[in-house]
């Protein structure tokens, strides 16, 4: 049985569903699967057959808004999955993305920890390199943070923040905080500054929100990838209270980078004091982790 099969069937008997119930339920959340019969499912079920990438992502869509993947065995089948994505993620950025993320080769694997910055003693340290490499990617002046709010925002309980370290050589980051829906939309109409935020726009850990995405580095695309994994794990984990994920950048090319990601351009436009072009990025969460880079790679 591959993934589809096992959600599926443990959504099914979780709930205490005929086949044919599951078809009827499936048939009325999209025309696609209107057509949907009960030989279709069993051979879906039994991976005798494989449902499209199209219709795999309806599944997974359906089985999202049904909560099957805030707990139990649904969500652990697909957490597994996506445990698996570091080697197929680091294939593709090294094929696609290593003008956008850096390309300097470990010497020897393996030998990096990802740290929580919350919990992380040298953390001081991480934030100044985190504002230095923002700094030096954002050539224009525009990146105004202090290393005092950053690190505020990074010890916010909702935030994820993670740093990916070697004898305390900094290799990349992935910084990304929980705000207030509406300051996600104002942010990404570029109605008010990302540097902005101030503790009445972050959202607690068991509130709908939005996760934006305030930093991502990593020196290799290996590196890069590791992080990503456990971004993706943070979200799959915390789906139930995450609406939505937004950038706001600067750069053109991370448009790019991202698009084949499931997150969508919103709003575009160039700033007058400093005469760059912007991009506000924001989609829903379930559009990042079943787009259709993730569904081919792990479903």
């Amino acid at each position: 049985m591959n993934p589809i099969s096992q959600i599926l069937y443990a959504y099914r008997k979780s709930n205490h569903l005929t086949q044919q119930d599951l078809v009827t339920e499936l048939s009325q959340c999209a025309n696609e699967l209107k057509a949907l019969n009960t030989v279709t499912l069993s051979r879906w079920e039994t991976g005798t057959t494989t449902p499209s990438l199209h219709k795999k992502k309806l599944l997974l869509n359906f089985l999202a808004s049904k909560g099957c993947f805030n707990g139990g065995e649904c969500h652990d089948i697909a957490r597994e999955q996506y445990e698996k994505l570091l080697e197929p993620l680091s294939t593709v950025f090294t094929r696609n993305y290593q003008y956008l993320i850096g390309n300097l080769p470990e010497r020897r694997t393996g030998e990096h920890t990802l740290y929580d910055l919350k919990k992380f003693p040298q953390k001081e340290e991480h934030i100044e390199h985190i504002i230095d490499i923002e700094v030096a990617t954002n050539s224009t002046g525009y990146y105004t943070l202090s290393a005092q709010d950053l690190q505020a925002w990074c010890e916010h309980p909702s935030s994820f923040c993670v740093v990916a370290e070697r004898k305390k050589q900094h290799l990349g980051h992935f910084v990304m905080v929980k705000i207030k829906n509406s300051v996600a939309e104002e942010i990404a109409h570029y109605r008010r500054s990302e540097f902005s935020l101030s503790k009445e726009d972050f959202c607690n850990v068991d509130e709908q929100g939005t996760y934006y995405v305030h930093a991502l580095y990593g020196r290799n695309p290996r590196i890069a990838a590791l992080l990503n994994v456990a971004a993706y794990l943070h979200l799959f984990d915390h789906i139930k209270t995450v609406d939505n994920l937004m950038i706001f950048s600067s750069r053109t090319d991370g448009v790019l980078l991202t698009q084949d990601y499931g997150i969508a351009e919103v709003a575009h436009g160039v700033d007058e004091e400093y005469e760059f072009e912007w991009h506000g990025m924001l989609s829903p969460v379930e559009d990042i982790l079943f787009s259709d880079t993730i569904v081919k790679l792990i479903f």
